[in-house]
């Protein structure tokens, strides 16, 4: 037991009582094991390698996947894949083969040969030299990027090795530059210092590799060339005014991503967790999406003051009656075209009920209203106004007669 002052007491009840939430928060979040995604061989320029292990630092987080399970006693199954040969049904134990039909030829490669075929090189990871950090440009990050950290287990001295490389490249402020031989392209390695506070570490000392682009994945910004005609529009001082003053209202001082869950998984682990502890009364509420912007504070009348002066520098003072009118608009041609489908559908069920190329043949459609006619009109999408007369004529007209 630990000995506590009286005061210590009353201190520890309320930081338990305080961090009780969190600690609810920590059970409903899935937790990933800190592996090694990969290991690595830096090969420097001298012939020097270093071993090196590769952390995945950021990744979706997804559901678990379904597996296979016992009905009595609710063992997890293992799936096995076979190959049938599908002229005798024989089981087949022999290695497959792949093949490339050349020539009329197929070529056959067995599991091996093609991999050695697909293979492009031995290098795992290649130094080739350094840039300084303001040639690497936010755009160059294809994808998350990967940490890396020595590993000492497999080849002794990286760890020194590592450290030198990492503390020269945050003293120059350069970044190295490698090839990744597995997927064949560019890598740029961007040293991490560590970064500490009263509450521990925030980030680790370490070496980012991140995967650069090729040439052919930078899409160039187009420039757009106005014309007497059609002039390019531009914003106006006041309307940057407008902007800036906006922004600096709707500022998120605070904002941090680590404060955000993402709503659907709460709601899988939420039922998870009540199958696990067999709730009856389980009442699955919507879940919230803390990502939507709060609506208290939108509605502030500062925010809502400097929003409405953005709008009326942009669009005009009269844009609001502008916004209803085009839904309105919008909103009446989604009815007359919900009644347009309508009538189509309706004559196209009507319109097999009558032989019309022998009505036209018999002289008949003169026997037919003007509701029937049209069901010919409207199949055929053809102009539906007139008199009967005039109708009749159209469609004989149209059937050739």
């Amino acid at each position: 037991m630990i000995d506590m002052t009286e005061e210590e007491k009353d201190n520890y009840v309320v930081i338990a009582s305080d961090r009780l939430d969190s600690m609810v928060n920590q059970m409903q979040k899935r937790l990933f094991k800190k592996r090694t995604v990969r290991r690595l061989t830096l090969s420097l320029p001298n012939g020097m390698k270093l071993a090196l292990q590769s952390f995945a630092l950021f990744r979706p987080a997804t559901p678990g996947s379904t597996a296979w399970v016992d009905s009595f006693d609710n063992k997890l199954l293992k799936s096995e894949r076979s190959f049938l040969c599908s002229d005798t049904g024989a089981l087949l134990t022999e290695p497959l083969l792949r093949f490339q039909e050349f020539k009329s030829h197929k070529v056959c490669f067995s599991l091996k040969e093609l991999a050695e075929v697909k293979r492009i090189t031995d290098i795992q990871l290649q130094l080739l030299g350094f840039k300084p950090l303001i040639y690497l440009k936010d755009y160059h990050n294809l994808r998350p990027s990967t940490f890396l950290y020595p590993d000492e287990e497999r080849v002794s001295g990286s760890t020194t090795a590592f450290i030198s490389l990492y503390k020269a490249m945050l003293r120059l402020k350069k970044f190295g530059v490698a090839f990744l031989g597995s997927s064949c392209r560019m890598v740029a390695l961007v040293a991490q210092a560590e970064i500490s506070n009263e509450f521990g570490q925030v980030e680790p000392p370490g070496i980012h590799m991140i995967y650069l682009p090729y040439s052919d994945d930078i899409r160039h910004i187009e420039k757009m060339h106005g014309s007497m005609e059609s002039p390019l529009s531009k914003a106006s001082d006041e309307q940057i005014q407008k902007a800036m003053a906006m922004i600096k209202k709707i500022d998120l001082k605070d904002f941090t991503y680590a404060n955000y869950s993402n709503p659907a998984l709460q709601r899988h682990y939420a039922i998870l967790e009540a199958i696990a502890l067999k709730e009856d009364d389980f009442e699955l509420a919507d879940p919230k999406d803390d990502t939507l912007p709060p609506e208290e504070q939108m509605l502030k009348p500062t925010i809502a003051q400097s929003v409405k002066a953005f709008k009326d520098s942009v669009y005009g003072p009269n844009h609001d009656l502008e916004e209803e009118e085009a839904a309105a608009q919008k909103l009446k041609g989604t009815a007359a075209a919900q009644k347009r489908k309508a009538a189509e559908d309706m004559a196209s069920y009507d319109y097999d009920k009558y032989d019309w190329n022998e009505l036209a043949d018999t002289g008949k459609l003169k026997d037919l209203t003007i509701t029937d006619l049209r069901i010919y009109l409207i199949k055929n999408k053809l102009q539906v106004t007139g008199k009967k007369d005039v109708i009749i004529n159209r469609i004989l007209t149209h059937l050739g007669k």
